[in-house]
């Protein structure tokens, strides 16, 4: 008894199974499609997405406290400074893999810019000529200086790291002086901005710590240069064998040149032409008579009437 066979299906051909539809498709989310589970935000990033609502939190408080004239200038400096915030954060959180220590360091310093900023926008005196080039050369300056003892502290660490413990501890202490330094000669720049003058011990002060800095800076270089005397003569070492091991080999090479065969017989040495052999004079027979002479081609002589050879002919010829 045989099996039916569904008639919309040929016959001795295996059922299809049912293919899906686009809404299966649809309905599978675009990472679990790809294979790729979805990825987390950095505990940096989100510290900083928290940190820029909080700043702006306080931007609006300095509204009602500060000078509310020019309000243009002031709200554009504001847009300006959020989206240079985000382009150091963008910044910070690619070089967040290299170090440990770079991530809370570099969101320290660019809350103290995002902060010391908005104060400098909102709290300055209006003036309507100057007001934008005020923020300007000050914002300038805070990014700058900032940004600038960041890259000496993640040099100076960076000249310490794998090192002993002394260079180590030069770096950690000058970096501390040169955020200090930092700190005493921007903050004056807010400061400014609330009327308070700032006496010139300050400034004093200040001046000792940037010294102190250089200080730092200069002894860490030379015990880096100390300590890496050792490194160096091992990399001399090594270019100077590298550079024989070149020579043996150009030379190794020059010889196998030399002992190439030539072109027009490849694979074969070169044979010096053979000498000419010596002409063999005839040897008489065992009766003692002479071999019958020949011509060249070895045909014999004709015989002469006195019954010799008659080697007339090889003259004729």
């Amino acid at each position: 008894m045989s099996t039916p066979t569904p008639q919309n299906q040929p016959n001795g051909q295996a059922p299809q199974a049912p293919q899906p539809t686009a809404e299966a498709h649809a309905a599978v989310p675009h990472g679990q499609a790809a294979g790729r589970p979805a990825r987390k935000l950095s505990t940096f990033l989100k510290v900083s997405i928290i940190l820029l609502a909080v700043l702006s939190v306080a931007s609006i408080g300095l509204l009602f406290i500060g000078d509310f004239e020019g309000r243009f200038e002031r709200v554009f400096s504001t847009f300006v400074l959020f989206a240079v915030f985000v382009g150091l954060t963008a910044l910070d959180t690619r070089r967040d893999l290299k170090s440990d220590w770079y991530a809370p360091v570099a969101l320290i310093a660019n809350a103290y810019i995002l902060g010391l900023l908005l104060i400098v926008i909102w709290i300055s005196d209006y003036d309507r000529y100057w007001l934008v080039w005020d923020i300007f050369w000050k914002s300038v300056v805070v990014i700058g200086v900032t940004r600038a003892v960041l890259g000496c502290c993640q040099l100076l660490l960076g000249l310490g790291r794998g090192r002993p413990e002394t260079l180590n501890r030069f770096a950690f202490i000058t970096s501390v002086f040169a955020v200090l330094s930092g700190i005493l000669f921007t903050a004056p720049i807010a400061i400014d901005s609330f009327g308070v003058v700032v006496p010139e011990l300050y400034w004093k002060i200040a001046v000792a710590t940037l010294i102190l800095t250089a200080l730092g800076l200069a002894i860490t270089l030379l015990l880096r240069w100390s300590y890496s005397a050792g490194d160096r003569e091992a990399a001399r070492v090594a270019r100077a064998a590298q550079a024989e091991a070149y020579a043996a080999a150009q030379a190794q090479q020059a010889m196998q040149a030399q002992a190439q065969p030539f072109a027009g017989q490849p694979g074969a040495l070169p044979v010096p032409p053979a000498a000419p052999a010596a002409p063999v004079a005839p040897q008489p027979n065992a009766q003692g008579l002479l071999p019958w002479p020949t011509f060249p081609d070895g045909r014999p002589l004709p015989m002469g009437p006195d019954g010799q050879p008659d080697f007339s002919v090889l003259n004729g010829r």
